[in-house]
């Protein structure tokens, strides 16, 4: 399907919304004349209505420089951190700067984010992770410049996106542990706001059921909590778990590598050993999977190849702004190492 033209809002825009003239918008911006307040609040909310923002004064502030802007829901999480790493160095190589927004999943904070980098002059956005309930203020922004999300979906709303196969990998990784002979898998995850936890829940889904294998719902975790901070976390909320006689299945499969660390931290301290009394699978395999203790069977993302993706995606936009929207899937592998026997 052809991709529709983003159109970027203009004052002229705003003007025939207010019903007012062009003129009349821009002493109501810039606040160079007496405007009766009636007319200046009719202004102000066509404005926020059509989200228009103001290029003037980034014209004037940027003039010469080319920049992006990267929203990641935190950028202390390494996943995150090594993605961004890469969209940085591939933006360098094109001779683009990289403004990073942490939004700690904060709505307002996302928007105010969205705002100062269009009102500096910020040439296209890449939104990577984040929930689902910001569909508004992203359509809003790619009105006005090029859009990429990054390991998410808005499913139906044609912006280009760069991702893994959640789905399919989650359902690899339940058939290898089904084939070892492992049947009451348990998942630990945090809430389903955010596309890549729901296409992971539903490759857990479709594994299970593939391989003939029951969910226990006793064995699933979606906790809100795990979306920051997931190693002490997932440690706290498992120790508490523990504590009220939680019965264990044969495995944990969780949905990344830092809540993997935090739920093998509360095991050891419950006196539980990893892998004989219960094996642990993370997603991700940044860095300090292979040095855990025991070392960590992970689902193995290709952190740079999705930053890169990101960014080439985005100038591809910028430059091509009437072609087809693209979702680019990069393949996760599954890496075995020594917390489960497989």
């Amino acid at each position: 399907m052809a991709k529709e033209r983003r159109k970027r809002v203009t004052m002229e825009d705003v003007a025939r919304r207010a019903g007012v003239s062009i003129t009349t918008v821009s002493h109501v911006i810039n606040q160079t004349a007496d405007i009766s307040q009636e007319t200046a609040d009719r202004v102000r909310q066509a404005i926020s209505d059509l989200g228009y923002v103001s290029r003037r004064s980034s014209a004037e502030l940027n003039r010469g420089q080319r920049i992006i802007g990267v929203f990641a829901p935190e950028i202390s999480n390494e996943f995150y951190a090594r993605a961004i790493q890469a969209i940085v160095d591939e933006a360098w190589l094109h001779d683009y700067a990289v403004l990073v927004c942490s939004v700690q999943h904060k709505k307002r904070t996302e928007a105010s984010y969205i705002r100062s980098l269009l009102q500096c002059g910020a040439r296209g956005l890449i939104f990577f992770g984040g929930a689902t309930d910001d569909e508004k203020q992203i359509l809003d922004a790619a009105r006005q410049v090029p859009v990429v999300l990054g390991d998410r979906r808005l499913p139906s709303i044609p912006i280009d996106s760069v991702g893994t196969d959640n789905t399919d990998i989650m359902r690899r990784m339940i058939a290898k542990l089904s084939h070892a002979g492992y049947s009451r898998i348990g998942y630990v995850s945090e809430d389903l706001i955010m596309s890549n936890a729901c296409d992971r829940y539903l490759g857990y889904k479709l594994g299970m059921e593939d391989c003939g294998l029951a969910i226990d719902d006793q064995w699933v975790f979606l906790q809100s909590e795990l979306r920051l901070d997931k190693v002490e976390n997932a440690r706290a909320f498992f120790t508490g778990a523990l504590s009220r006689g939680l019965p264990l299945p044969q495995i944990l499969l969780c949905t990344s590598d830092l809540i993997a660390i935090g739920v093998i931290a509360a095991l050891r301290a419950a006196g539980y050993q990893v892998p004989r009394d219960v094996g642990v699978v993370g997603f991700d395999d940044i860095p300090i999977a292979a040095c855990c203790d025991p070392p960590l069977t992970t689902i193995a993302q290709d952190m740079r190849q999705l930053g890169r993706n990101c960014f080439l995606a985005l100038r591809n936009r910028m430059e091509n702004a009437d072609q087809t929207c693209q979702e680019i899937i990069v393949r996760a592998k599954i890496v075995v190492r020594s917390s489960v026997r497989l």
